[in-house]
C-alpha cells in the first residue's frame, strides 16, 4: 500500500472540505458572548465553557524558524489548526507581539506577520474555534533566542513604565484603536466586529508598581479606549501576575472590567529537564486568593495560559480541567501548542510540549480535559486526592501513564488499557494511543474512529513516534527530540457495528487502499479511511475525500533508544529494554552481553513486546550470578545488515573486526548492598528547586567526596522551609528490584550551622510523601532512619506560577503505605526553630541517601 502525503493544499480546496467536515454546533451561527453576574454566557443564555490552546506561529521564534526551514507559514497554519480541531478544541488565545506589528507611535504596520495573524483568524473560524485576543504582549520576540531589532513602541519602555509613562500610554491607545479596527482581508471583518473573536484580554502579564488606585485608573483608560470604538465584547485584565496583591485585586475588581484573567503553571517553568515523579497532587485544586473579595465574584474568570510544564506523562490535563471548573473558570487555554513543523525539536518553548503528532498521549489526554471542561458544572467538587483520580467519566492512572474517558458516546484513552467501554451500543467516537478492548494496535501514534452513520466509521491514523531524548532540555533548532515514522501496521477492530469482515477505503489525497478485514484485522499506515459493514456502504458514502496534514517526514533512519541502569544487586530481575524504529515496522534485535574483562559476548535475542519496543529479561542462571560489571551492546538486523549501539556502528561485537563506540554498563553487586537513592556526583539532573526559601543547590568537592550544600535564605532562618525535591535518576530506578529486607535509610550529612533538625520525606509514585524529622549535628555523621518510623507528610510542590500557589499540600487522610519499589524521589525541609532558638546560618551538607538493611 502506497500513500502520498501532501503538506500544502490550495486554500479553496481545503476551505471547501473543512466546511463539510466540521460538525461543531458553534460554526453554523454567530455566538456573541456577554457577562452577567460574573458568568460568561452565549446569546441564548447558556454558559460559556471553552478549552483550547495558545499558538504563536505567525509571530516571534515560530515564524522565524519556519522561514529559516524554507517552509510556507500559511501551509504550516493550515496543518496546525486542522490538528488542533482534530483534538476537539474550541478555544484559541494569543498575546499579539505588538513590537513586531507596530511602530514607535503605536501605528499598525501592514506586514507579513499581521497578514498571517489575519489568516490564522480565518482558519480558526472555519474550524469553529473561538478566539480571545490579548493585543499587548510587551515581550520581545526573540525567546529563546536573543531579541531581534523590533520597530514597536514597547521596545522603549520597561513593563512597569509602559503603564505609567504618558507617551507610552498614548502609543498603547493608538495601537489598540488601529489593531481592533484593522479589517481582516480574509474575513472582511475587524477584530472588534468579528463574532468569532468573543472577548479581549487587554495586556499580557502587566507589571504594576504604582498604587492600586493608580493601576486601576490605567486599566480604565484602556477600557475606555476600546469601548469608545463601539466594542461591546467583554474585556478582561490580568489579576494573577501581581501575585497575592489584595489591594490591586480589589481595585481591579471594582473597576468596570468585565472579567479577570489568571494563569497556572503548577510545576514551575524551565527546569531544562523533564520531571519524573507524580505531580498530580499539585493540580488537585486551583488556589484563588481573591475569591473572598466581593467585587471579584461579579467578574467572569478565564485562564489565559496554563500547562504542567516539563511533565512528559499524559495524566495532568484532565485533573487541571477539573480544578479549573471547581474554581469557576469558563475559559482555559494551554501555553503553547507546538507547530508540527518545529515539534521534532521542541525548541520554541522547551518547557512546554504539546502536539498531536509528537506528543500523541498528551494530545489525547488534552482532548479528555476538553471534554470534562465542557461537561463539568461551575463549582464542581471532586473527592480529595488521590480519590479525585476518578471523577465524572474520567480515570487517571499515573503508573500506567493513562487518562481514560468513557461517557457512553466517547471512549478516549492515552495509553494501553484493558478497561472496556461501558456502552458499546451508543458509542460514537473513539480516540486513543496503543490498544484497548476495541482496538488492537502496536503503533504508538494517535488514531481516531468516528461513527458517520450505522455501519460506517471514519478512521484517522497518525504516524508512529520514536522519542529520541529528553524534550525539555535547553532549546535548539538543531536538537531532534522525536522522530516520526510512516509504518504500515496491523490494526484489529472489535466493533459490532462493523463486524469482522468490514470494508476499508483510503480517502485522503494519494491514499488508494481498498481491502476487506479478516477477523476484524486490517493493515493501515498514516492516513484517513472509511470503514463500512459492507463495500457498498463505503462506496456509496458521500464523503469522497478528506483533508489530512503531515509535515515533511524524511526518509526513515534507523534509530535506537535505550536507558541503562547504573547498578543492580544479584537477585534483582535484570531487564533490558530498547525502542527501535526505522524503515521496517519490526527488526531482529540481539543483546550482546559479557562481564567486563571477559573476551566473548553472549548473544541473547530480544523480543518485540509492543510496536517499536524490544525487551529481554536476563535468565536467572549461574552464568550471571556473580558480582562485577556487565557491559553490553544492542544489535539490530534488517535481514541484510546489522547495526550496533552505542554508536550505530556496522556489524556486531561478535565480529573479529568490530570497531566499538564503547559499551553500556551495569554494576552487579552482592545481595543486600546499599541501594543509593541520591548522590550529588551523579544525580543533579533530578533536582527540583522548591519555592523561595532555599539558596540554589551547589555541588562542592570536600574531603568527604562530592556533596550537596543547601541553605535557606536569611529571612527564612527562623521559619525554616523547603530545601529540595529530587527525582530518582533515570538510570537509578527501583521498579523490578528485589528490595526485600531493606528497612532503613542511611544518610551521610552534617549541619552547616549549629546542630539542627532536618525533615526528610520519601516520595512515592502516588505523588504522596512519608517522612520524619531528626537531629543533625555540625560534624559529619551517618544516620540510620528505620522506615517504619516514617509517617504521612505534606508534599513539596516547588515554584508554581502564579506565585500565590501553595508550597506544599497534604498530608492526606487516605494516604496508603508505600512499597519500596514505588519510591520516585526525596524531599528535604528544615523545620521552624523553637521559640528561644537563634542561628546565624541554617542548612545542610549531604553526601548520600541510600536504602539499607539493618
Amino acid at each position: 500500500m502506497m500513500l502520498t502525503v501532501t503538506f500544502r493544499q490550495s486554500l479553496v480546496a481545503i476551505t471547501a472540505t473543512i466546511l463539510t467536515a466540521v460538525t461543531s454546533p458553534l460554526l453554523a451561527q454567530p455566538t456573541p458572548m456577554s457577562v452577567k453576574d460574573g458568568v460568561m454566557q452565549w446569546q441564548d443564555g447558556s454558559q460559556v465553557a471553552l478549552f483550547g490552546v495558545n499558538y504563536a506561529m505567525p509571530f516571534a521564534y515560530g515564524y522565524r524558524s519556519v522561514k529559516q526551514l524554507g517552509l510556507d507559514p500559511q501551509a504550516v497554519i493550515d496543518m496546525d489548526v486542522a490538528h488542533i480541531a482534530r483534538m476537539g478544541l474550541d478555544a484559541y488565545r494569543v498575546h499579539v507581539w505588538d513590537r513586531l506589528i507596530s511602530d514607535k507611535q503605536g501605528n499598525l504596520l501592514d506586514n507579513e506577520q499581521l497578514r498571517l495573524f489575519d489568516y490564522l483568524q480565518q482558519q480558526l473560524a472555519l474550524h469553529g474555534i473561538k478566539t480571545i485576543i490579548t493585543p499587548i504582549a510587551w515581550w520581545g520576540s526573540g525567546y529563546p533566542a536573543p531579541d531581534p531589532q523590533e520597530p514597536g513602541f514597547a521596545t522603549d519602555y520597561s513593563k512597569a513604565q509602559i503603564n505609567q509613562d504618558p507617551q507610552a500610554i498614548a502609543a498603547t491607545q493608538n495601537y489598540l484603536r488601529q489593531l481592533l479596527t484593522h479589517k481582516n482581508p480574509y474575513t472582511g471583518k475587524t477584530l472588534a466586529t468579528d463574532d468569532n473573536v468573543i472577548a479581549f484580554e487587554l495586556f499580557n502579564e502587566p507589571k504594576h508598581t504604582q498604587s492600586a488606585a493608580q493601576s486601576a485608573a490605567y486599566v480604565e483608560q484602556l477600557l475606555a479606549t476600546v469601548r469608545d470604538l463601539g466594542v461591546t465584547k467583554p474585556l478582561f485584565y490580568n489579576i494573577s501576575e501581581q501575585g497575592n496583591d489584595q489591594a490591586f485585586a480589589s481595585a481591579l475588581c471594582n473597576s468596570s472590567v468585565d472579567g479577570v484573567a489568571y494563569q497556572w503553571y503548577p510545576t514551575g517553568l524551565v527546569k531544562n529537564s523533564s520531571l519524573h515523579s507524580n505531580m498530580l497532587p499539585a493540580v488537585a485544586h486551583y488556589t484563588d486568593p481573591f475569591k473572598q473579595i466581593a467585587a471579584c465574584q461579579h467578574k467572569a474568570k478565564m485562564v489565559y495560559e496554563f500547562d504542567a510544564a516539563d511533565v512528559t506523562r499524559s495524566v495532568m490535563y484532565p485533573a487541571m480541567a477539573r480544578s479549573f471548573r471547581e474554581a469557576g473558570f469558563q475559559w482555559a487555554t494551554q501555553f503553547a501548542y507546538d507547530s508540527a513543523a518545529l515539534a521534532q525539536t521542541n525548541s520554541e518553548y522547551n518547557t512546554h510540549y504539546l502536539n498531536l503528532l509528537y506528543t500523541p498521549a498528551k494530545a489525547i489526554s488534552f482532548m479528555i480535559a476538553a471534554e470534562e471542561f465542557r461537561r463539568l458544572p461551575l463549582g464542581y467538587h471532586a473527592k480529595e486526592y488521590p480519590a479525585s483520580n476518578r471523577f465524572d467519566y474520567t480515570l487517571l492512572d499515573y503508573q500506567a501513564d493513562l487518562s481514560l474517558y468513557d461517557d457512553g458516546r466517547h471512549y478516549y484513552y492515552s495509553n494501553n488499557t484493558q478497561q472496556a467501554p461501558a456502552d458499546t451500543a451508543q458509542l460514537q467516537h473513539i480516540a486513543g494511543v496503543g490498544s484497548s478492548p476495541l482496538v488492537t494496535y502496536r503503533g504508538n501514534g494517535a488514531y481516531f474512529l468516528d461513527k458517520q452513520q450505522d455501519g460506517i466509521w471514519r478512521l484517522e491514523v497518525y504516524p508512529d513516534l520514536l522519542p529520541l531524548q529528553d524534550p525539555h532540555q535547553p532549546p535548539s533548532l538543531q536538537r531532534e527530540v522525536g522522530r516520526l515514522y510512516l509504518h504500515q501496521r496491523p490494526m484489529t477492530l472489535t466493533l459490532a457495528d462493523l463486524g469482522p469482515t468490514f470494508a476499508i477505503k483510503g480517502i485522503n489525497a494519494g491514499n488508494h487502499y481498498v481491502a476487506n478485514a479478516e477477523h476484524g484485522q486490517i493493515t493501515v499506515q498514516p492516513g484517513v479511511y472509511l470503514l463500512g459493514r459492507t463495500a457498498a456502504l463505503v462506496n456509496n458514502a458521500k464523503q469522497a475525500s478528506a483533508p489530512y496534514y503531515l509535515p515533511t517526514i524524511p526518509a526513515p533512519e534507523l534509530a535506537l533508544v535505550h536507558q541503562p541502569q547504573r547498578q543492580r544487586n544479584l537477585g534483582d530481575k535484570l531487564s533490558f529494554t530498547a525502542q527501535i524504529a526505522g524503515k521496517l515496522p519490526q527488526y531482529q534485535v540481539t543483546l550482546y552481553l559479557r562481564y567486563q574483562g571477559y573476551k566473548d559476548f553472549k548473544a541473547l535475542p530480544m523480543t518485540a513486546v509492543n510496536g517499536d519496543t524490544y525487551q529481554l529479561t536476563l535468565p536467572n542462571t549461574a552464568e550471571w550470578q556473580h558480582p562485577g560489571v556487565l557491559e553490553y551492546a544492542i544489535s539490530v538486523s534488517d535481514g541484510q545488515q546489522q547495526v550496533t549501539w552505542p554508536g550505530a556502528k556496522a556489524g556486531t561485537p561478535a565480529d573479529w573486526d568490530y570497531v566499538d563506540a564503547g559499551y553500556w554498563h551495569t554494576l552487579l553487586t552482592p545481595k543486600g548492598t546499599p541501594v543509593t537513592l541520591s548522590a550529588p556526583a551523579t544525580d543533579r539532573g533530578g533536582y527540583y528547586t522548591p519555592k523561595n526559601t532555599v539558596s540554589w543547590p551547589a555541588t562542592s568537592a570536600t574531603v568527604e567526596g562530592a556533596t550537596l550544600k543547601l541553605s535557606v535564605e536569611p529571612q527564612a532562618i527562623s521559619t525554616g522551609g523547603t530545601l529540595l525535591r529530587l527525582d530518582l535518576a533515570n538510570d537509578n530506578q527501583l521498579i523490578g528490584r528485589d528490595l526485600h529486607g531493606y528497612n532503613a535509610l542511611a544518610l551521610r550529612l552534617r549541619s552547616l550551622g549549629k546542630d539542627d533538625r532536618l525533615q526528610l520525606g520519601i516520595i512515592a509514585n502516588d505523588g504522596l510523601a512519608w517522612g520524619t524529622d531528626f537531629p543533625v549535628a555540625n560534624d559529619w555523621k551517618t544516620l540510620l532512619l528505620p522506615l517504619d518510623k516514617l509517617k504521612p507528610m505534606g508534599i513539596i510542590l516547588g515554584q508554581a506560577y502564579p506565585t500565590f500557589m501553595p508550597v506544599a499540600v497534604g498530608p492526606f487522610a487516605s494516604q496508603k503505605a508505600f512499597s519500596l519499589n514505588a519510591i520516585e524521589g526525596i524531599q528535604l525541609l528544615l523545620p521552624a526553630l523553637g521559640p528561644h532558638q537563634t542561628m546565624q546560618q541554617r542548612g545542610i551538607e549531604i553526601a548520600e541517601v541510600a536504602l539499607v538493611q539493618m
